[in-house]
């Protein structure tokens, strides 16, 4: 299941939209996030909203951690299968953006694709 290596292998979790739902909800979900990743410390937040701070340069990679969790990490002969359901997408413009219209292209994508997407991140210049 992608969404479970998402978190097994994450440096950080971000528990987004905690403003919709309850403190016993939450709880239950950080339980069980942490079954799945004991290590990676968990943050709360609501419109995704956290300081930069706390998702760049925290150096989080571990190669030791994470080959105890999957000791044929480095094994490139072994079977490693990527859901096929699962795509990415990078789109890489020279000229300069209009931030407004890239702010209104995502506010539509998530409100028309949200449920489909682990994640979005990227460099707006």
């Amino acid at each position: 299941n992608e969404a479970v290596e998402q978190v097994a292998f994450a440096d950080r979790l971000l528990i987004n939209k905690t403003d919709l739902v309850s403190e016993d909800d939450l709880t239950r979900i950080e339980a069980r996030l942490k079954k799945i990743n004991a290590f990676a410390p968990m943050q709360r937040c609501s419109q995704a909203e956290v300081s930069v701070d706390s998702v760049l340069d925290i150096r989080g990679f571990d190669l030791k951690r994470t080959l105890e969790m999957d000791p044929e990490f480095l094994n490139t002969d072994g079977e490693h299968e990527h859901d096929a359901s699962v795509t990415s997408l990078s789109i890489i413009e020279p000229r300069e953006l209009d931030h407004f219209l890239c702010q209104q292209f995502f506010e539509n994508l998530l409100q028309t694709k949200g449920t489909d997407l682990f994640r979005i991140k990227g460099v707006l210049r």
